[in-house]
């Protein structure tokens, strides 16, 4: 075996072009054999069918559905490796370069599946259908649990139900994005009840079709709204006057502003992701230890996985600056107000004065100091001071300490408070044992501990 010592990584010259892209240069030393200095990472447009590249460099196809791009690594002439040691210490240093990228051996073909369209199209609808009949929460549940009573209580024959609630039954499980050609005829309260891979943006382009009740269910969702989609949700729930959940009913406070609610039922997803093999590695051995190589996380911004800039990591498609002026425009305002939640930066400033800065600043998750001090002077730091989704440092909250209403506890600070923070502001901040116990698990432990005393103490 080859026994890697160090990869480092040197500057990305990646651009947008669609033409040959580099986008980090590697120098590999190992333990056992000769460094190779100056291996190119790059990527290209797909022109040919082939697995390799007219110089024999690998293709890692960035989706394997359509082969369109392909990352590889050109190593240097004198390189004495054999073509089957190249192929897979280029599939390392892409991994290790990449590692929010999607690189695969297999082919490009995909699996034959199931199809939602096939298996849709081989249904014969009545000319009296109407989702409308499958639309709520009654229904639903019979339909999860097979529940032979729908068969007597919904007006269709019996062959037409069984084949179209099998359908819906595989359809609800697929990514949101795949249903969208198919909503007038699966029940949206299904999708809300059970798709485990329902983003908030989904929610949010889909709000007035969004069965609240029916969400309530789908522990998955539920673990990954953020506090403003969950304040709506109980909010609306409660003024329609429907049944909240029994799990959270008792604690509706605990589910809306904390993160750790059914946290354990998140699901993550990214295209063909769960196609992707793990390499077993038949020349190389490598070994991190407690830290990854230099390179593996800076600038990572600049890798140029087409997946990883396509898509968020539920899958969402990422839009353009044309699209989301399109989709901003067809908002209702509880969608304009839901999205400024999630909205990343670029958004916040794209749109910095068309948006609400006091829902921004109590309830967007991207939030940074670089990003508030840049846009100071739209920050309301009432609002800002209720956020606890956001992470700051003690120089930005030293620096607007007098802007924030301390004439009640602010939670912001709450959060990030250290002894020393404490002890230079304690005159200032209104903070007591109850307080520090409500915020425990946001503050780090040993500074907890800390504080603690001198409160107990107080």
């Amino acid at each position: 075996m080859i026994k890697i010592k160090k990869i480092e990584f040197m500057k990305v010259l990646y651009d947008d072009a669609l033409a040959q892209n580099i986008f980090s240069i590697a120098n590999i030393t190992f333990t056992n054999r000769n460094p190779i200095n100056g291996a190119l990472l790059y990527w290209q447009q797909n022109q040919s069918e082939e697995l390799y590249t007219k110089e024999g460099d690998y293709k890692f196809f960035y989706d394997l559905a359509k082969a369109q791009y392909f990352a590889a690594v050109k190593f240097p002439k004198d390189c004495n490796l054999t073509r089957d040691e190249r192929q897979e210490l280029a599939y390392l240093l892409l991994e290790e370069r990449g590692a929010i990228g999607t690189y695969s051996f297999v082919s490009t073909k995909p699996k034959k599946l199931l199809h939602v369209k096939a298996a849709f199209e081989s249904i014969n609808f009545p000319s009296d259908f109407s989702v409308a009949d499958f639309n709520n929460i009654a229904v639903i549940k019979k339909i999860e649990s097979h529940d032979e009573t729908l068969y007597e209580e919904l007006p269709y024959d019996r062959a037409f139900l069984e084949s179209y609630l099998e359908w819906c039954r595989l359809a609800v499980q697929k990514h949101p994005s795949k249903l969208t050609a198919y909503l007038q005829y699966l029940p949206f309260s299904y999708v809300c009840y059970s798709n485990a891979l329902l983003s908030e943006q989904f929610l949010i382009d889909h709000l007035p079709e969004v069965d609240l009740e029916a969400l309530q269910y789908n522990k998955p969702v539920l673990a990954r709204l953020t506090m403003s989609f969950k304040r709506y949700l109980i909010t609306t729930l409660m003024e329609n006057k429907k049944r909240i959940h029994p799990d959270f009913v008792d604690q509706l406070d605990d589910f809306i502003e904390s993160n750790a609610f059914y946290s354990s039922y998140d699901v993550i997803y990214l295209p063909e992701a769960d196609e992707i093999p793990d390499m077993d590695l038949q020349y190389f051995e490598y070994e991190r230890g407690p830290n990854k190589w230099p390179g593996s996380e800076h600038l990572v911004k600049g890798i140029p996985s087409l997946v990883s800039q396509q898509y968020n990591s539920y899958g969402d498609k990422r839009l353009t600056n044309a699209e989301m002026d399109k989709k901003l425009m067809a908002y209702n305002p509880q969608q304009k107000q839901l999205f400024m939640a999630i909205a990343e930066l670029h958004w916040l400033n794209k749109y910095k004065n068309e948006l609400d800065w006091s829902y921004i600043c109590q309830y967007n998750v991207h939030l940074n100091e670089q990003f508030l001090t840049a846009h100071i002077q739209y920050v309301d730091f009432d609002a800002l001071g209720l956020n606890t989704d956001i992470a700051v440092n003690v120089e930005f909250l030293s620096t607007y300490l007098h802007r924030f209403n301390h004439q009640k506890a602010v939670p912001l600070i709450i959060c990030h408070l250290t002894e020393q923070f404490y002890l230079t502001h304690k005159d200032d901040i209104k903070v007591d044992i109850d307080l520090l116990y409500k915020y425990m698990d946001c503050i780090d432990e040993e500074e907890f501990m800390r504080i603690e005393n001198y409160l107990i103490d107080y």
